[in-house]
């Protein structure tokens, strides 16, 4: 997960990005990844019986608008799809967008507009 982390850091530029939650009065545009704990793939299992770990996770992008919202996703989207973040012993490959839901009012705060998808992460040792 810090990989990733540190890897939308340097590709959006500006844009806050927070692991399961947002400090409070965090500045707008900002991304919150929600991570599950990872399990093992359920396909690609080798013949020397190696199994990559899946990592599933939520990106929520926050904006002060919908279109600001959705500009966020956009760009977070971008870099998740077109960059392999490097992490030492492990092999990672490209994330693959799993889903996504349309940009709304956040209810739960006054004012802000999310955007969510999920994405999965495979990797495995070298």
């Amino acid at each position: 997960m810090n990989a990733l982390l540190a890897m939308l850091r340097t590709a959006v530029p500006g844009v806050g990005v927070h692991w399961a939650g947002a400090p409070q009065g965090a500045a707008l545009p900002y991304v919150v990844l929600y991570p599950d704990i990872g399990i093992e793939s359920t396909a690609d299992r080798s013949l020397s019986d190696a199994v990559p770990n899946d990592l599933r996770y939520q990106v929520t992008c926050v904006g002060g608008s919908a279109e600001q919202a959705a500009w966020t996703a956009d760009k977070v989207a971008a870099a998740l799809l077109a960059t392999v973040p490097t992490v030492a012993g492990r092999r990672v490959r490209p994330a693959r967008q799993e889903a996504a839901q349309p940009v709304r009012r956040d209810d739960e705060s006054v004012g802000l507009w999310i955007a969510t998808a999920q994405y999965l992460t495979r990797s495995e040792r070298v």
